[in-house]
């Protein structure tokens, strides 16, 4: 048995010794055959990162040109009718945008919408759209005067949402929003430029001015200014919260405002229904009368005295 073993493990060894020439002969006919193939892979994937950065290279020159440069200097506006062009020209030097920018920077159009966005003037920025090569399509919704406060010698401007607006961008002939103004000889401390001024009496005035020229009154009646002095008074003293004068210095002693009206008092509505009432036996420009009051069922006035 022990021989026979031996015989065995040597026939094996013999036929290893046999195969060990076949085994070298293919690993060098491997070696001949990958080796070429991969100095041709590298030289394709050189060729191809230096293509690549070529590229590249030429592409950044190209979008540096002028031809696709915009700045913000270059931007023309059409304005509306009731702004002068003082805002056309501030615009183009807001300080977050200076120098040119390309056309094909990835967040111009983003960077432009959110500098603009924090304009004091600016509501919203509607749209803004490359046309290339050069060009911006931008669109902004600008806040729109609504109504002047007066304090004594001070005028402050507000539009619908009571927001305040720097003056010296906006026309003051052949507009609507210059009369009637508001007037109130207390008002709560003036807020920045851009912020909400949160007075309830300038917003009762801006509410039923609102109403008003709905219904064209303010030019029926020549009405001239809106008193808001009154309005949310702490104690009760039978005065009008609101008084309308007219331009022949008449009062229209109008009572609370819609936004804090009391149960017993009547609507805007039926108010305007009373002063049409004495319009029809006094006239609309109601200048023989000293005042007129529409806060009950029954409207009363009184006439100057001769």
């Amino acid at each position: 048995m022990g021989r026979l073993k031996i015989k065995k493990f040597l026939n094996h060894i013999f036929k290893f010794k046999s195969l060990v020439p076949s085994i070298s002969e293919k690993f060098h006919w491997f070696n001949r055959q990958f080796y070429p193939f991969l100095l041709k892979l590298v030289g394709v994937v050189c060729i191809i990162i230096l293509t690549i950065w070529g590229l590249k290279k030429v592409w950044n020159t190209l979008i540096d040109l002028s031809i696709f440069k915009v700045s913000p200097a270059t931007l023309t506006f059409n304005l509306p009718p009731w702004m002068n062009n003082r805002f056309s020209e501030d615009i183009k030097q807001v300080e977050a945008l200076h120098g040119q920018y390309s056309m094909y920077e990835r967040d111009i159009t983003h960077k432009i919408a959110k500098v603009y966005g924090d304009i004091v003037l600016v509501k919203k920025v509607d749209l803004i759209k490359r046309v290339f090569p050069n060009k911006l399509n931008i669109k902004l919704t600008i806040r729109k005067p609504f109504i002047f406060i007066k304090k004594g010698d001070n005028s402050y401007l507000v539009d619908d949402e009571c927001v305040l607006l720097p003056k010296e961008y906006y026309k003051f002939s052949d507009v609507d929003y210059v009369s009637p103004y508001i007037q109130s000889r207390k008002l709560s401390r003036l807020p920045l430029p851009g912020k909400e001024w949160n007075d309830k009496k300038i917003k009762a005035g801006i509410e039923l001015v609102r109403f008003l020229r709905a219904n064209n009154i303010h030019k029926l009646f020549n009405i001239v200014s809106v008193d808001v002095t009154n309005v949310h008074r702490e104690r009760y003293s039978g005065k009008s919260d609101i008084v309308l004068w007219t331009e022949n210095n008449t009062q229209i002693r109008w009572g609370c405002s819609s936004l804090f009206k009391r149960p017993e008092e009547l609507t805007d509505e039926e108010k305007l229904q009373n002063l049409l009432s004495i319009a029809k036996i006094e006239g609309t420009s109601l200048k023989q009368m000293e005042y007129v009051d529409v806060r009950w069922s029954k409207p009363v006035g009184k006439r100057w005295r001769n």
